[in-house]
């Protein structure tokens, strides 16, 4: 007998036709199998993932670019340029680069000193920041990561970006908890963007401690971070009152409750980590 779809021979008797899947009596075509269903599904929401991360990646380089011009005042402008779904992923997406950021510091002593003035509200400057690189250089150079079994590069590395994960979630967490304390509006969307946006003149302050500690400028570091924990305040303040809700009397308080609340958590993993 043959197909009355394709025309092909198919075995007498057939109620499908194997080559086209047609029904021999005209009827509907046969289902696909349920094996060739499973990769198809599993591509199509590997590609869903990543045009959302595509999507997400493009909408926080836009953030960014108003951040760069006017990082106060730009927050809550940039905030307004996305959805809730979409300032959460951008929100996200800042505090996985503050992480990576900070697991690259580790990288030269000039980063781990930039970090190390946010961890301890100051730090070593001048000649004394000078001295605790020689002498981070002079230990790498005797080996002192393997020989004198000290931890290894990889590990601090590690170490390093699981802290800035923490802290990221720490301050997200602070954010979400002053807001219902101290009364505001916003949702979990603006609690990550307010959290993440506030991360980035960290980052940016390990990064340019890199290039300092590069070039052997240590005395500069100090400054460096100044303005970076200077613009990362106004910006969770900018973020409590136009972003969370907080009222303008409340938001002053605010800002000081997120930002022990995160340093106390990320303090507990460090020394958990330690």
């Amino acid at each position: 007998m043959f197909c009355g779809s394709c025309g092909k021979q198919i075995p007498d008797g057939s109620g499908f036709c194997p080559l086209c899947g047609a029904a021999v009596g005209g009827g509907a075509p046969r289902p696909a199998a349920s094996s060739a269903a499973g990769p198809s599904a599993a591509a199509a929401q590997r590609a869903k993932l990543e045009a959302q991360f595509k999507a997400g990646s493009q909408d926080a380089v836009q953030a960014f670019m108003v951040l760069l011009k006017d990082p106060v005042g730009g927050l809550a402008k940039s905030y307004a340029m996305f959805d809730q779904g979409r300032a959460l992923m951008v929100g996200g997406i800042f505090g996985v680069v503050f992480a990576l950021v900070a697991m690259l510091g580790t990288l030269n002593m000039g980063g781990m000193l930039s970090m190390s003035m946010f961890g301890a509200g100051g730090g070593a400057a001048g000649a004394e920041a000078a001295a605790l690189a020689a002498m981070a250089r002079a230990a790498r150079a005797m080996g002192a990561g393997s020989d004198f079994g000290g931890p290894s590069q990889f590990s601090i590395m590690i170490r390093a970006l699981v802290a800035g994960l923490v802290f990221a979630a720490a301050l997200i967490g602070a954010c979400a908890l002053a807001r219902i304390i101290f009364k505001g509006t916003s949702q979990i969307a603006g609690e990550i963007y307010t959290a993440g946006a506030s991360l980035l003149p960290l980052a940016a302050a390990v990064l340019l401690g890199l290039l300092l500690g590069a070039l052997g400028l240590y005395q500069i570091i100090p400054l460096v971070s100044i303005f970076a924990l200077t613009w990362t305040i106004l910006m969770l303040n900018s973020g409590c009152l136009k972003i969370l809700g907080i009222s303008d009397s409340k938001a002053s308080l605010a800002v000081p409750v997120i930002l022990v609340i995160a340093m106390l958590a990320m303090s507990l993993v460090v020394r958990g980590l330690a």
